[in-house]
Order: structure tokens, then C-alpha cells, then sequence
């Protein structure tokens, strides 16, 4: 249920959406004759639309997620390595069990190099259905379709892929790994996602070590303007996904800080 309701929210909060959602009450309200609010909210949303979308506005605050963390040094053995989904998908509308990469993707490249630094440790990639049915195929199998194609094996790579969250990617792995969660693991996953990820996988019990990848932050340049209003609006919703979720997590016990560090 909280999958669920996470997702429908979502639908709504998500910045673009809800000030588009914004511009049809405002007209609504003006139908009503309710003229002064209608006003004030055309002009917020037209405001809104403006920072985001011709500033770095989402760069400062998504810099600000980056770089919350005391990422600490890698140990010179560690005992494994878990990379979170979120990077691969295994079907389109043209071709059905195969991997296709998306902007995370530099989570399980990120993964390979340091399997390949360390042969040694577990690789473990957790991440499974992030739709609301659960139709479709596990993440897990493009990660492993993607190993195959790459090395002709997985590297020994072990798969989680009934996650369909960061708290049920904690708290799943910690389950198939048992009292070896203890021990040593670098957790790789985007950078603006390392708090939410190191609070979940600390609170399921996890020895864990941040391993960031995926910058999504631009350089600052003055005057601090850009053309780039698509991109600029996915970076807003990145934002404003993780603090929700941040928000969310420490509301209700999934975390013990709101910031972990």
C-alpha cells in the first residue's frame, strides 16, 4: 500500500505536473469568479516555471543532496559491493528481454569496476518492479542480460529482484544476506540518493559504505542561467522526489536522521 499511494502522489507532486495542475485550478477559479486567487496562482505558476526551468536552481539543490554525505574511503578489502536499481530496464515497446540504459546507468559500471578492483567481494545488485501492477521484468534481469553481454558470464554477481523501493532494497538484501550483512560493503548508487540509501540500509542493520556515482549537478556559471528547461525539470523532480522521500522515511521509522551522513 505504501508502494501505491507513494506512486500516485508522486503523480501529483512531480513539479511540472502539479504546476500544470496548478494553471487548470487557476483557471477554474477564475470560472468561479474566485479572480484574485486565480491571479496569484497563474503568477506562481508562471514564476515557478521560470526558476526551474532558466536557472540553476535544481543544480544548487541537487548539488546540495551530492554532497551531504561524509563519503569515506574505499577499505582495501572490502567484503562485497551492492549496487541499486534504478539505472536499467529490460523491455521496451520494440524489444522485450533485453537491457537498455538509462541515466543511472553509471551505478552498475560503477559496480563492474570495483568487482574488477576487487574480485574478491560479492557483487550484489538489488532493484525489481517499479510499477504499480508489478507487470513486467525484474530489473535484475537487465543487469544480468547486460554482465552477459559484456563478459559472457555475470561475474558471480548475486540478484535481489523483488525491491520495488530503497527501503525494500535495504531490508530484502539485508534478509538474503543474513549475518553477513555485518560486514563490509560498499553501496553504490547515485549521488543524490546517498542519504535516503544509507539511512535504510543503516537502519535494516547494514555495515555499509557510500560509494557515490551519477553527478547530476552542473558547474555553477554566472549568471546562473540555462536553456535547458526539459533538463532543468528532471533535476527539480529528482530533487523533490528525494526530499519527499527523505521526509517520508524519517515520518515513519525507516530512517534514524533526516540527513544521514
Amino acid at each position: 500500500m505504501f508502494f501505491v499511494l507513494s506512486k500516485i502522489f508522486w503523480a501529483i507532486a512531480r513539479p511540472l505536473n502539479f504546476l500544470f495542475l496548478l494553471a487548470l485550478a487557476a483557471m477554474l477559479l477564475a470560472r468561479l469568479g474566485w479572480h484574485r486567487i486565480a491571479r496569484m496562482a497563474i503568477a506562481f505558476a508562471i514564476a515557478m516555471t521560470a526558476l526551474v526551468g532558466f536557472t540553476q536552481l535544481p543544480d544548487w539543490l541537487i548539488y546540495r543532496l551530492e554532497t551531504t554525505a561524509n563519503y569515506l574511503p574505499i577499505p582495501p578489502d572490502p567484503y562485497g559491493i551492492i549496487v541499486l536499481g534504478g539505472g536499467l530496464d529490460a523491455q521496451s515497446a520494440a524489444r522485450k528481454d533485453d537491457y537498455h540504459l538509462g541515466e543511472a546507468a553509471d551505478r552498475l559500471v560503477l559496480a563492474l569496476e570495483l568487482k574488477r578492483r576487487f574480485p574478491q567481494a560479492r557483487l550484489v545488485y538489488s532493484g525489481g518492479l517499479a510499477t504499480i501492477a508489478g507487470e513486467g521484468i525484474p530489473e535484475t534481469r537487465a543487469a544480468e542480460n547486460m554482465m552477459i553481454a559484456l563478459y559472457g558470464d555475470t561475474r558471480g554477481a548475486e540478484f535481489e529482484p523483488d525491491s520495488r523501493n530503497t527501503w525494500q532494497n535495504a531490508i530484502f538484501t539485508a534478509r538474503m544476506l543474513g549475518e553477513d550483512r555485518k560486514k563490509s560493503w560498499l553501496l553504490v548508487t547515485s549521488a543524490f540518493h546517498v542519504p535516503r540509501a544509507l539511512g535504510c540500509f543503516r537502519k535494516a542493520g547494514m555495515n555499509v559504505i557510500a560509494v557515490p556515482t551519477d553527478f547530476r549537478a552542473d558547474e555553477f556559471s554566472f549568471p546562473w542561467l540555462t536553456g535547458d528547461m526539459a533538463g532543468q525539470f528532471i533535476k527539480m523532480s529528482l530533487f523533490t522526489k528525494e526530499l519527499i522521500g527523505l521526509v517520508v522515511y524519517r515520518l515513519t521509522g525507516k530512517m534514524d536522521a533526516f540527513l544521514p551522513r
